[in-house]
């Protein structure tokens, strides 16, 4: 399979010289010259610069031993990131389903009991010992919990004084704070609309105002911002997308506006996607732009036959021929950077992404926002669309199929729903 590269499509700064195009200069150099190493003899003399992208290959067995390495321990230097515990558990335990690669028993176990010291009493999850509760962090619990997939792991959660510190983070203009007397951003609705859903924890009053929060945080350039009146950024237009779609209130946005925004967050040259105008190529952008898209597309009524609204194969050219490291395992920002457990995970996400076509087909879209029924069946909708598989390089870089909204894949997301839907919820419409 050949693509067009061209040295035509690099970042053009008008003359106009900044810190912002040298760097992105340089980014582009150091980009170029991986790019140049599949390059089919001969094009350059032919006028055209084709790209023979058989040859990429994922580096499985090497991000697989990256991510066991950093189970079995990490230095000291880690000890700033003792507040993010439940995320360590997640970006490993995600990073190595994505993958294919065998959760023991033992490590499921190690998990489980992690997870259940950083449980509050008053309900939410800790970042670390000690710590107050938080979203992030709680969030990042219940998804390590949900890939651990088996009843006594679901039987550690706190339901009730999980809802019951989710509405004391509530505030009236529908937003959430990320702990008691912390920030409030869009990041605060999307954890509280995923924890509430698994967990089948919605009620009216939780959701009150979220949408309606989100729609005020889009901004004039389309994507949308942390909060009202700040720029677009990548990472809250997914958060702020994805817990709209959970709300079944996408409607709400400018999605034309949103469209436009979202579309040129994919650089030309380099293939994968930045987050904010005028910013450089990051792999996780890879999961935070490239998983907004199949919410726009479901937002936008597109049919799978019509195609996503980005370059696929680009992506994935970005990501296994410049996120990998090819000596140590694991993933990365981009050249130049080390590869660490949170880009693996994201870069992983986003090459599952790409590879897959998720969405809902038009035709079969729950309409229903007032029953709580109707968030599961919205939930487990989405699926990967075997016909519209796009595996750049070795066939065998293909990756598991995940949910663009919960960014985990579907089996154990599945086992979570029906264990927790099974229950009583605490509320049977959302109005």
């Amino acid at each position: 399979m050949s693509h067009v590269f061209s040295y035509d499509f690099r970042y053009d700064d008008n003359e106009c010289e900044t810190e912002t195009s040298i760097l992105q200069a340089q980014v582009e150099d150091s980009i170029g010259d991986i790019y140049l190493n599949f390059v089919e003899p001969g094009s350059f003399a032919q006028g055209g610069d084709a790209i023979d992208d058989s040859r990429h290959k994922l580096l499985r067995i090497k991000h697989e031993q990256f991510i066991l390495d950093a189970i079995n321990g990490l230095s000291s230097n880690f000890s700033v990131l003792d507040s993010s515990q439940p995320w360590f558990s997640f970006w490993c335990l995600n990073s190595l389903d994505i993958l294919g690669c065998d959760i023991t028993q033992q490590l499921r176990d190690r998990v489980i009991d992690k997870l259940s010291r950083l449980q509050c009493p008053s309900g939410g999850f800790c970042g670390g010992s000690g710590q107050l509760p938080h979203l992030a962090g709680s969030y990042a619990a219940i998804m390590a919990i949900v890939l651990v997939g088996d009843d006594t792991a679901y039987k550690t959660i706190d339901r009730q004084g999980m809802y019951s510190w989710l509405m004391s983070m509530k505030r009236p203009d529908g937003a959430f704070t990320m702990h008691a007397d912390g920030e409030v951003d869009v990041r605060g609705v999307y954890c509280a609309m995923v924890i509430a859903s698994l967990l089948n924890i919605m009620t009216p009053e939780l959701v009150k105002g979220a949408a309606e929060f989100i729609a005020r945080c889009q901004t004039c350039e389309g994507g949308i911002g942390p909060y009202p009146g700040v720029e677009a950024h990548g990472g809250y237009t997914l958060c702020g997308l994805a817990a709209l779609d959970i709300l079944g209130k996408t409607d709400a946005l400018r999605l034309d506006r949103l469209a436009r925004w979202m579309s040129a967050r994919q650089l030309a040259f380099e293939g994968g996607f930045n987050g904010r105008t005028n910013k450089l190529v990051d792999g996780c952008y890879s999961y935070w732009m490239g998983g907004a898209f199949p919410i726009l597309q479901k937002a936008l009524k597109r049919s799978r036959t019509e195609g996503y609204i980005y370059d696929r194969a680009a992506l994935q050219r970005y990501l296994l021929a410049c996120c990998q490291d090819r000596r140590a395992g694991g993933l990365r920002d981009k050249p130049g950077k080390s590869p660490d457990l949170y880009h693996t995970m994201y870069c992983l996400i986003g090459l599952s992404l790409s590879q897959h076509y998720v969405g809902v087909e038009p035709s079969e879209q729950v309409t229903d926002t007032t029953s709580v029924y109707s968030v599961p069946v919205r939930m487990m909708q989405w699926g990967a669309m075997p016909a519209s598989l796009l595996v750049l390089g070795l066939r065998s870089n293909v990756v598991k199929p995940v949910h663009p909204i919960y960014s985990v894949p579907y089996t154990p997301l599945a086992r979570f729903v029906k264990y927790f839907y099974a229950l009583p919820p605490l509320a049977e419409q959302l109005v």
